[in-house]
């Protein structure tokens, strides 16, 4: 079999699932940037999981800049820009692992569930430094407010990615549960399956992801159980029509799009101190007014497409 050319390797790693549900700022800006890296990394033996633990070593590493920027003063307009790259890398690897994985074939719920996993630990230690740093150097009104933009974060996020698994589920019904369309009675059966196997990695995993597919349903209810009327194209297409706007709209309020918001932010803090605290309100009042218009907008998402004939 012959070698691929990095321009080949690279079209590989650039496949979208999707472009209804993709966040623009991760289309346009994170993924090509994403794909540039995993196309060169499809040759090597490095795996999707290794680089989303360099992801999270990367995002550990922008938290501990940023802990120094703000109690310590350090290197100072330096340390933010420092801040802000290495929480900018982890997005890149973030995107990488999973690019690299399509590339190769395809990935795995499990390593779907990993990549979350460490989006969480990635996020919370930065916005937890953040959140201390901004009362260190504002005071408790604006660690209100930054405390108000992290919770919305996380909703925005989990209701984001709820969208996005019934949109696939009802557009994509040959996706399986690497692709994002998984249901708490499948991952409930995995669960099962890892206890026989004695995995206590995959147990955890998938422990923790039946935790927030349940979290989901409480924000964002329906089901991403495949459709046997949505194998039809004509009935996808009425979906698609019906819910593309609103798709589009909740895709401003992914990870994605919250973390360019971030680490833009801190990477501003350099040239005025106020830029984290405009970051702030703007995660506590824009992104949570669109949150209310997806919602509102979003009802009907897992009604059936034959009642909309």
């Amino acid at each position: 079999m012959s070698v691929t050319t990095y321009r080949e390797r690279l079209s590989q790693a650039l496949a979208f699932k999707s472009l209804d549900v993709e966040e623009p700022i991760d289309r346009y800006f994170h993924r090509p940037l994403a794909a540039a890296l995993a196309a060169a990394l499809i040759p090597t033996g490095l795996g999707p999981n290794h680089v989303t633990l360099m992801s999270l070593l990367c995002g550990w590493t922008g938290s501990v800049a940023l802990y120094l920027a703000f109690f310590k003063g350090w290197a100072g307009g330096l340390g933010w820009v420092a801040a802000a790259f290495f929480l900018f890398g982890a997005v890149i690897l973030d995107c990488a692992d999973g690019q690299l994985a399509r590339a190769r074939g395809g990935g795995t719920r499990v390593g779907r569930i990993l990549d979350g996993f460490v989006d969480v630990l990635v996020l919370l230690p930065a916005y937890v430094v953040m959140g201390f740093g901004i009362r260190h150097l504002f005071g408790n009104t604006w660690f209100g407010v930054a405390a108000v933009a992290g919770i919305s974060t996380w909703i925005h996020c989990i209701i984001y990615d709820k969208l996005k698994n019934l949109y696939l589920a009802h557009t994509m019904p040959q996706a399986g549960g690497g692709e994002g369309t998984e249901t708490v009675g499948a991952v409930r059966a995995e669960l099962a399956e890892a206890r026989e196997r004695g995995q206590l990695l995959e147990r955890f995993l998938l422990w923790v992801y039946l935790g927030y597919l349940q979290v989901q349903e409480r924000l964002a209810s329906g089901s991403t159980e495949k459709r046997g009327e949505l194998q039809d194209p004509a009935a996808i297409e009425r979906y698609r029509a019906r819910h593309r706007p609103v798709m589009r709209l909740a895709s401003w309020m992914g990870l994605g799009t919250h973390m360019f918001v971030i680490y833009s932010g801190i990477a501003l803090m350099a040239l005025n101190s106020g830029a984290v605290l405009a970051m702030q309100v703007l995660l506590a009042t824009v992104f949570n007014l669109v949150m209310v218009v997806v919602m509102w907008r979003s009802r009907g998402f897992d009604t059936p497409v034959a009642t909309h004939l």
